[in-house]
């Protein structure tokens, strides 16, 4: 993918107040320790298009929790691809993406 040029990378710019607020939600060191690990995923993804697709549930589920305390996040879309009966990943994309409700954290 790199080498076709496939890949663009971003590089935003440290959002020290959401981590925190992000990290003040829960006093479990495991869970601070699993938000602040994937906080870059947040970054990224409200640097962009706001969607992030991973396999990781326990991060999202982690997230879409979060989310209920933290607007900023509420609307970052969420797709596992390996969910493809509940999901539809494949049948999303091709559809060109869009950021449906039901696939935001806050859902």
């Amino acid at each position: 993918m790199d080498a076709r040029r496939r890949v663009d990378r971003v590089d935003p710019p440290e959002n020290e107040k959401l981590r925190d607020k992000i990290v003040d939600t829960t006093s479990n060191q495991d869970e601070i320790a699993a938000l602040q690990k994937d906080f870059h995923l947040l970054q990224a993804a409200l640097a962009t298009d706001q969607t992030i697709i991973s396999l990781d549930e326990i991060i999202r589920k982690l997230f879409a929790r979060v989310s209920q305390q933290v607007g900023e996040i509420r609307h970052v879309i969420w797709v596992n691809p390996d969910r493809t009966t509940e999901e539809q990943p494949i049948t999303w994309l091709q559809s060109g993406a869009p950021p449906e409700t039901h696939r935001q954290l806050s859902a």
